[in-house]
């Protein structure tokens, strides 16, 4: 009776053992599932080899509104229920341009969120937000052209790395600044 108590003992623990090892093998498959936005950036890469990738970059647009950098690096999140607009990840120091021509609404900066940045009112009811920004070379008031340069990319506010927070609202609701602009 005795070898019968051992015995369940040894198999009770080889049991914890083999539901302990199936519970961490089935979360590493779906943690590996699970892809997370991120705006990672790799500061290693040499400039020069910077330059050739932002060279081969074809960017194109309709003729009514344009791309709102000089160049990218590629989308690093893109436009859902909880993230309003698209990060454009691009160098610092790159120009950030305006979508379309309008007037500034808007210049300010906030310690976490969306840092430096800038809110223009296109025609009707299209406004466009332009956020951590490195400098910002438009006024509050000013008219602004398509393609007008209104400041460079920078990290400041919650950001993870250099890029561009680009949103596009039509009236108060935010929509899919991809159905304004083309990659």
């Amino acid at each position: 009776m005795k070898k019968a108590v051992c015995r369940w003992k040894i198999f009770k623990r080889q049991a914890t053992r083999r539901v302990i090892g199936t519970q961490f093998a089935g979360l590493a498959v779906a943690l590996s599932l699970v892809t997370m936005p991120t705006h990672a950036f790799d500061y290693n890469m040499a400039q020069a080899k910077q330059d050739e990738m932002l060279t081969r970059i074809v960017i194109t647009t309709n003729s009514q509104y344009a791309f709102p950098l000089e160049k990218t690096l590629g989308m690093s999140q893109s436009y859902h229920g909880v993230h309003p607009g698209v990060d454009l990840r691009a160098p610092v120091g790159t120009k950030v341009l305006a979508m379309a021509e309008g007037t500034i609404i808007e210049v300010g900066n906030m310690l976490i969120g969306y840092g430096h940045f800038v809110r223009i009112a296109h025609h009707g009811t299209i406004s466009t937000l332009y956020a951590h920004l490195d400098k910002i070379s438009v006024k509050s008031g000013e008219r602004v052209e398509r393609g007008q340069e209104i400041g460079t990319v920078g990290m400041t506010g919650w950001t993870t790395g250099p890029h561009l927070h680009f949103e596009v609202h039509a009236g108060e609701k935010a929509v899919n600044p991809l159905n304004y602009i083309s990659q």
